[in-house]
């Protein structure tokens, strides 16, 4: 176990190898009225050799463009020995929908990945886990993933009430629906304020995330080295424009010679105006 969340991560980035997968489409499942559930099966997948809650991965969707329309998605549930995969999908994802209309078992979907976005540090017991609609799948994953002694505070901003309905059930889980990612910031954690260590995780679109993050470490006095903080969109921007603008900024780093394994610059490339 590594000391904190981000050092998980960063370890895990340094270890991990790029996964380049061709799938096919076992089950598609609707779940509730704003998430489909699609399970992926193949071979391929004997190379998933690390799975961990919340790894992120690009989907590549079918299409006309000359160039390879990239979504990203959560790993929501990976059984190794029967080689499936379980994504949930947004139905109003920019740019999935219509993938997921035209989707049926038998389908071809290739992949590439995987992105950690989770660890525990060493000796946390309390896990503050904020998020949209975007963020259920991970935050569902992370849930299952805990100790039954640790304790979980998770503040969602959903647009459907159904949605909650993916969020699983957990001995000391508090969960509070929210009208905005930022009015977690009205709320403080249990652990906050019994001044216990907790570590946060956080995924909207940027613009909220940025100021969530700012009140949780300012405000809460959650470490930096105990937070992730991720941008899964960006408002008034289309997914391939913002992965293009982060793939240039991340050239630049590694031009720099800066670190690109390192959380807390991904941190700041995610939420960067």
């Amino acid at each position: 176990m590594s000391e904190s969340i981000k050092a998980g991560v960063r370890q895990r980035a340094q270890s991990n190898r790029l996964l380049s997968l061709e799938l096919s489409v076992a089950e598609i499942e609707q779940l509730t009225p704003g998430f489909t559930r699609v399970v992926l099966s193949g071979s391929a997948l004997a190379d998933y050799t690390d799975p961990r809650p919340a790894d992120a991965f690009k989907l590549i969707l079918p299409g006309d463009a000359p160039e390879p329309v990239l979504r990203a998605f959560t790993v929501r549930r990976f059984d190794s020995a029967a080689q499936r995969l379980t994504m949930d999908v947004a139905r109003h994802e920019q740019g999935s929908i219509d993938w997921l209309l035209a989707l049926r078992p038998g389908d071809t979907v290739s992949l590439s990945g995987m992105r950690p976005e989770w660890a525990v540090g060493e000796g946390v017991r309390d896990h503050v886990l904020i998020g949209d609609d975007t963020a259920v799948p991970a935050i569902a994953a992370i849930i299952e993933s805990l100790d039954a002694s640790d304790t979980v505070s998770v503040y969602l901003a959903l647009s459907d009430p159904a949605d909650i309905a993916l969020v699983p059930s957990h001995p000391n889980l508090t969960v509070r629906r929210l009208g905005a990612v930022t009015e977690a910031a009205e709320h403080t954690p249990p652990p906050v304020a019994a001044a216990r260590r907790a570590q946060a995780w956080i995924a909207a679109e940027a613009g909220q995330v940025r100021r969530v993050r700012a009140h949780v470490t300012d405000r809460w006095g959650i470490a930096r080295a105990d937070l992730l903080a991720r941008a899964y969109w960006k408002l008034g921007t289309t997914s391939t424009d913002n992965d293009s603008a982060t793939l240039a900024r991340y050239q630049e780093a590694l031009a720099g010679g800066d670190d690109v394994y390192d959380p807390e610059l991904a941190e700041d490339i995610d939420l960067a105006v």
